[in-house]
């Protein structure tokens, strides 16, 4: 294993240690590294915008998607789209990043269903980066400081609905 992979490896196991175990069973640890290379591809750092990485989409992702409230269908394209990907691209780990953000164009121009993948997987990054820090995303606030954005109160005590 590369070092670069084993620091990735190492780093969502704690993701998953600190998450719903249902999550765990869902994705291997290869395919979370599959959607967090995929984020920071479509959600790269500029230079006025955080990366994937910076705002936490990843985190957010598997926090939510283990959620009663997440949406049955997304779930299911998230994670038999993530598998289709790994079996049908098991060498996207080892690529450069040129390669890599190569061979995501190429299939979402050659596949509706690719497309479909990584549209939701983009869907929610965004929500990833603008929602409430505290449904695991928007880490430190960094997505609304990018595009300044006045915070709106009353901001949520508890997440989905749950009682005060």
């Amino acid at each position: 294993m590369k070092r670069r992979n084993f620091i990735k490896f190492t780093t969502i196991l704690g993701i998953l240690s600190s998450t719903n175990f249902v999550l765990a069973r869902t994705f291997s640890n290869e395919n979370l590294m599959i959607l967090d290379e995929l984020l920071n591809i479509i959600f790269p750092k500029t230079q006025n915008m955080p990366s994937a990485k910076e705002f936490k989409a990843l985190e957010y992702l598997v926090q939510n998607i283990s959620h009663k409230t997440f949406d049955d269908e997304d779930k299911a394209l998230i994670i038999d789209g993530t598998n289709d990907f790994n079996s049908s691209f098991s060498e996207f780990l080892t690529l450069n990043q040129n390669e890599k953000k190569e061979l995501i164009f190429q299939i979402i121009q050659n596949s509706s269903y690719a497309k479909s993948w990584v549209s939701k997987i983009s869907y929610y990054g965004i929500e990833a980066m603008f929602s409430d820090p505290i449904y695991g995303g928007n880490f430190e606030q960094i997505g609304w400081n990018s595009v300044k954005h006045n915070i709106g109160y009353p901001r949520p005590l508890k997440t989905y609905g749950q009682k005060i």
